[in-house]
């Protein structure tokens, strides 16, 4: 599994990590993310989901949105989004509706990091 937790400024922050990937990669990081998320002792507050340069076509979107509703009951406050600028902002319209929490794309990692610890 890519994604997991990070510390950043003292706080703690899960990465999900699909960056770069395929179809078949993506369904097999959101399969991990689901049983990590499922299995973690506490609810997670934090949560940075990287799609930079992933094709999010209608296989990877389903996914992504399996993954988001699979695990909205255990994250409790902001995600940040990365590599969804332009058209790509659709995919967030689509997961935010998913989940509970504030959902907002960032193009930059640090600027993303930084707000969700704020």
């Amino acid at each position: 599994m890519k994604s997991g937790l990070e510390e950043y400024k003292g706080k703690k922050v899960f990465i999900a990590r699909y960056d770069h990937m395929t179809p078949e990669e993506v369904k097999s990081e959101v399969d991990a993310v689901k049983k990590y998320v499922a299995s973690a002792p506490e609810k997670i507050a934090l949560v940075m989901v990287d799609a930079t340069g992933t094709l999010v076509s209608p296989e990877v979107l389903n996914q992504f949105k399996e993954v988001s509703s699979h695990v909205s009951g255990k994250i409790t406050a902001k995600t940040a989004i990365l590599g969804m600028s332009g058209p790509r902002k659709v995919f967030l319209e689509i997961v935010s509706k998913f989940t509970q929490n504030k959902t907002v794309p960032f193009d930059d990692r640090q600027a993303a990091m930084d707000w969700l610890v704020s």
